[in-house]
């Protein structure tokens, strides 16, 4: 029973929250990030403090799950439904690629409806063949970015190879229009500098949401390409591995970039009424071919493109001043690390809830649940099962059930379901954790700064070893399964969280359980959109050399119908 006095600050908590002007919200959205790529993790390989500071000051989701690629990952955040129920549990889309999200209400769509200002800042990769399909036909007030699934840092030229030919456009628009200008810029900085002036500029009677989809760090040019600027890449010479090298700053500068934002709200006063959440996509393409960056998963098993840990256990934290319970004794401030499932369908109904948005008029039809007020009041998460994906084409599918994590099936590659640990450690320079950096970083001075009560040294380090996995304590893998070869893994996921300990053949109950979970989820399943690659009418030569829709565009003139 809940003592009355906790419940009575519970209930005037409840109304300060609810009563509070509609927040501010900024979604982050890495790209390709490993999980062992920032400090919080227990990595002391790349510096990430100010990524760090905001989550070590907010709420580290250490269950959190997306999909193990670009398309189907955006299309369950925007949507809040598992792709497979869209047709789009496979491939990511391609240039040139007719496919594209079907028409339905999306996250911008509601947050228009609540008056906010929407902003889409980077990726897309959603499909624009047709003007409809872009970003500001599918509820962003505005689109500074690309279309595609990745383009250079400097240049903003996409080469796509198709049948051994080499196809080269132009991939930066701002607003629909081609934006040329900017070309030279460093992508992670243009995108920065953009976020910043929005939030700079924003008319403080009406709330700001921002999705800012870096490129960074994915692998640019058809995946031959890192860049970073050389005086960034210069502070990494304890990594041996040029690649390596080269990708840590590419980190760096997208922590840069969320200190930027910071400090830019924090000189608005807004800070304190803003949600700042930040995740990646996928886990990082340790190895070819899968678009590899250099990036490190460890100590997960799997890569990108696979439905082991590393390809689609997260990196993901939420900050916000809001999480601050209370000054009082009884709820305190709100720093810590959460084990309880989350997927990405979640946020859709968790950031309107926050934005004081009636759930009961969301799309009742929603595979994302409301975990809002698990969040702000530390409760328990009303979800207990994912389903991870299905595809009926690899007939590879997962499922997280409490837990328990089944895998059916894999990807073509067998290579891609290792471990890749060791890869990027070896040649490095021993390093220690800078935990100054993090407490004088940009974000950490404002987050002190604001804090009711700054967290020491000692509470920093405390959450960073709860954020840390450690694998069934450095023990040989006891019964490895590979489901490539057409085996039911099933793994303990808390105790296990490496997949190194396959349990189906002693908890066949189990397995029979998540089978039929398996099957029934398939039962709404529809079938995938195959890849539509129109490049003869796609080319951008056909367009001044620039990537853009092409099915309702008249050779060479492809101009939005915004500017007309």
């Amino acid at each position: 029973m809940v003592p009355a006095s906790l419940s009575l600050v519970v209930g005037a908590l409840w109304f300060s929250v609810s009563s509070a002007e509609q927040p501010n919200i900024i979604f982050i959205v890495a790209d390709d990030l490993g999980w062992n790529d920032v400090g919080f993790h227990g990595s002391n390989q790349i510096p990430t403090p100010n990524i760090d500071a905001l989550a070590y000051n907010g709420i580290i989701l250490n269950s959190h799950y997306v999909h193990s690629s670009s398309t189907p990952t955006r299309t369950a955040l925007l949507t809040g439904k598992y792709p497979m129920r869209l047709g789009l549990q496979g491939s990511s889309f391609l240039p040139a690629d007719k496919r594209s999200l079907p028409d339905g209400k999306l996250l911008p769509d509601y947050f228009k409806e609540l008056g906010y200002d929407t902003y889409l800042v980077g990726k897309w990769h959603l499909g624009y063949s047709k003007w409809n399909d872009t970003p500001q036909f599918k509820g962003f007030d505005h689109h500074f970015g690309f279309y595609n699934s990745f383009t250079s840092y400097y240049d903003y030229l996409t080469t796509w190879k198709f049948n051994g030919k080499d196809y080269t456009g132009f991939d930066l628009r701002k607003d629909g229009k081609s934006a040329l200008e900017e070309s030279g810029k460093y992508a992670t900085d243009l995108f920065t500098d953009y976020t910043v002036k929005t939030i700079m500029d924003q008319d403080p009677s009406k709330p700001l949401f921002i999705m800012l989809a870096h490129l960074a760090v994915h692998a640019g040019n058809n995946g031959k390409l890192l860049e970073a600027p050389q005086e960034t890449i210069n502070k990494f010479s304890h990594i041996v591995d040029s690649n390596r090298r080269t990708y840590a700053a590419m980190v760096s500068k997208l922590d840069d970039s969320v200190g930027a934002i910071v400090e830019a709200l924090d000189s608005r006063n807004i800070l304190q009424n803003t949600v700042i959440a930040f995740i990646s996509d996928n886990g990082a393409p340790t190895v070819a071919p899968t678009f590899r960056n250099w990036g490190s998963n460890a100590p997960l098993r799997g890569v990108k493109n696979t439905l082991f840990e590393g390809g689609i256990r997260s990196i993901g934290f939420v900050y916000s001043p809001l999480l601050v319970q209370s000054a009082s004794p009884l709820l305190v401030q709100s720093a810590r690390v959460s084990t309880d499932l989350i997927h990405v369908t979640d946020w859709l109904p968790t950031l309107f809830s926050a934005a004081g948005g009636d759930i009961g008029i969301l799309d009742q039809d929603l595979d994302g649940i409301d975990q809002w007020s698990s969040l702000v009041y530390d409760l328990p998460s009303p979800r207990n099962d994912i389903l991870l994906n299905i595809d009926e084409k690899t007939r590879n599918a997962a499922l997280r059930f409490y837990n328990w994590k089944l895998i059916i099936g894999g990807s073509q590659n067998e290579t891609l379901s290792d471990y890749y640990g060791d890869i990027v450690a070896e040649n490095i320079e021993e390093q220690t954790y800078n935990l100054n950096g993090v407490l004088e970083s940009p974000a950490g001075r404002v987050a002190n700064k604001i804090n009711y009560s700054p967290l020491s040294p000692d509470e920093y380090e405390l959450i960073r070893s709860k954020a840390t996995i450690n694998c069934l304590d450095g023990k040989a893998k006891k019964n490895p399964c590979d489901p490539v070869g057409g085996s039911y893994c099933l793994y303990d996921i808390p105790s296990d969280p490496c997949e190194e300990n396959d349990l189906a053949k002693f908890f066949p109950s189990v397995v029979r359980q998540m089978k039929r979970a398996l099957v029934n989820y398939r039962s709404s399943l529809i079938s995938q959109l195959d890849e539509d690659v129109d490049i003869d009418k796609a080319d951008p030569k056909n367009f001044r050399y620039v990537w853009g829709p092409w099915v309702d565009c008249i050779k060479p003139d492809c101009s939005s119908p915004l500017e007309k």
